[in-house]
């Protein structure tokens, strides 16, 4: 029997986002560096999760050349996702009000796929096949040509440079949401 899943949490009442990902990293960061002993050996044992850091004993992780992006790394990881690249790409997708098929492995996720349409993403180690509404509710075109082009599997595309199209797209989407 697999362990349960963990997914993203609300944090102080918000929804867990790249934003909030971001910050909780900010303040991981400044944990280690805090002159109380408790909270930055608390800190240092999150960055053991790391393979870099992992041999370290707890006292001398402080002191090592931690960078933003190791706490980034240590939140992605914390929260289910195998790095920060993962979080950032698949974090977005996470839209409320549909009712997605999810499966535990690309085989299944392919197979339901193949017989029942959908498009097919990845989130962290699961798969999810949804429908045309919630790609529209993300803001990109269902009828775009490039998703027939990548199979509609953004998670193992048929066409590599379609789905870097539809991936530029996206990026351009999400860089508006954030003005």
């Amino acid at each position: 029997m697999s362990k349960p899943r963990k997914y993203p949490q609300r944090v102080r009442g918000k929804p867990f986002n790249l934003q909030e990902a971001k910050i909780q990293a900010s303040i991981l960061l400044k944990s280690l560096g805090s002159p109380d002993k408790e909270t930055s050996l608390h800190a240092a044992k999150r960055f053991q999760r790391l393979s870099e850091f992992a041999d370290f004993p707890l006292a001398e992780i402080p002191t090592q050349a931690i960078k933003h992006k190791h706490a980034l790394a240590v939140i992605a990881m914390e929260n289910g996702f195998k790095s920060w690249a993962d979080l950032k790409s698949e974090i977005s997708f996470i839209v409320g009000g549909f009712l997605n098929k999810w499966f535990a492995n690309y085989q299944e996720a392919k197979v339901q796929q193949q017989e029942s349409g959908g498009f097919l993403f990845p989130y962290k180690n699961q798969f999810f096949i949804c429908e045309a509404g919630y790609i529209e509710r993300l803001g990109l075109d269902s009828n775009d040509h490039d998703w027939k082009l990548i199979g509609w599997d953004w998670a193992n595309p048929s066409d590599k440079t379609a789905w870097h199209r539809l991936y530029k797209k996206w990026m351009k989407i999400q860089e508006g949401s954030h003005e």
